[in-house]
């Protein structure tokens, strides 16, 4: 048999050399102490076990550990990624391959969610909180994250009441009739008997104040049209706000945030071409390829039918009145 203490031969271990060394010396202070002190025995020994031990722990390799894999962590990452890059796509396929069957399970489309937490939405109110724990297949669903206030509370103040000074109050009797559109309220208290009048409010004056306010948010396109159901609404579907947001996540202006801060919010190529068109694309064929130039170049407009803009509720088809 081969002596693998013996560094010059292949295959040759230093910490299984030591390891080996270690026994052998045990072994050899066994023999010699044998007919001696107990005492004295053991004293000697107790460092050569120590050793030994030391030497087979040293010869244990360190095991990896692999953190548990968190869904919500995952989404969360893509904010880190521009929507036209690589890495993208592929933070979408890892997610897919980890918790697809789990999420299709509950109804829930991978790439859909990554659009609405791009477009703002909370990563904790679109998604459940599932975790692939470390060497397993199927994730497990935890309890929601539990958020602790950053504000201490503030002390609730307890009324006091002088009894000295409580009164009692009659009850007031209160008789309500409507005569002719309008509706009198009769109060009697032990002061005597007040008398107000106030006046209906009709579903069409309720339809006037919605469309006043309506229209507040909507000055881009002003008018109006009537519905098939002689409802009165803005010509402009979308208020100014939801349009200017819509031209800033699609590069064709710019907002508060830097360019650069700017370019991760952009949206979706689907979103692109559902509000909006480029020359750029459709030369290209309307290829990812072309998508990408469009986007870079800044090559996007509103579509129009040749007289109403997209966000028109005349365009194409409609033609309101």
């Amino acid at each position: 048999m081969a002596d693998f203490t013996n560094l010059n031969l292949e295959g040759a271990n230093e910490k299984l050399n030591k390891a080996l060394t270690d026994a052998k010396a045990l072994k050899d202070n066994l023999l010699a102490s044998a007919g001696g002190d107990a005492s004295t025995i053991l004293a000697s020994l107790e460092s050569k076990v120590s050793d030994l031990q030391s030497s087979f722990a040293d010869m244990i390799p360190e095991l990896p550990t692999i953190p548990n894999i968190n869904m919500q962590s995952e989404f969360a990452q893509l904010a880190n990624f521009d929507i036209t890059s690589p890495q993208y796509p592929s933070q979408i396929a890892n997610i897919t391959s980890q918790f697809g069957p789990a999420m299709k399970a509950k109804g829930l489309d991978i790439e859909s969610l990554a659009e609405q937490i791009l477009a703002g939405g909370s990563i904790g109110d679109l998604l459940p909180n599932l975790q692939l724990p470390d060497g397993e297949l199927i994730p497990v669903e935890l309890p929601a994250e539990v958020s602790l206030p950053s504000v201490e509370a503030i002390e609730e103040k307890i009324s006091k009441v002088n009894l000295d000074k409580v009164t009692l109050k009659t009850p007031e009797v209160e008789v309500v009739t409507t005569v002719s559109g309008t509706t009198t309220t009769t109060t009697t208290t032990t002061g005597g008997e007040t008398t107000t009048t106030d006046s209906e409010v009709t579903f069409e004056d309720l339809a006037k104040a919605r469309l006043k306010e309506k229209l507040k948010v909507r000055t881009i396109i002003p008018g109006t049209f009537k519905n098939g159901e002689g409802e009165e609404l803005p010509i402009q579907k979308y208020t100014d706000d939801k349009i200017i947001t819509l031209e800033i996540r699609a590069g064709m202006r710019f907002g508060v945030r830097n360019k650069t801060e700017q370019q991760k919010r952009l949206l979706p190529k689907t979103a692109y071409r559902r509000y909006f068109e480029s020359d750029t694309d459709i030369e290209g064929g309307q290829t990812d390829a072309s998508f990408l130039a469009a986007v870079s170049s800044g090559d996007w407009n509103w579509k129009d039918d040749g007289e109403y803009l997209y966000f028109d509720t005349r365009y194409k088809k409609n033609r309101k009145t």
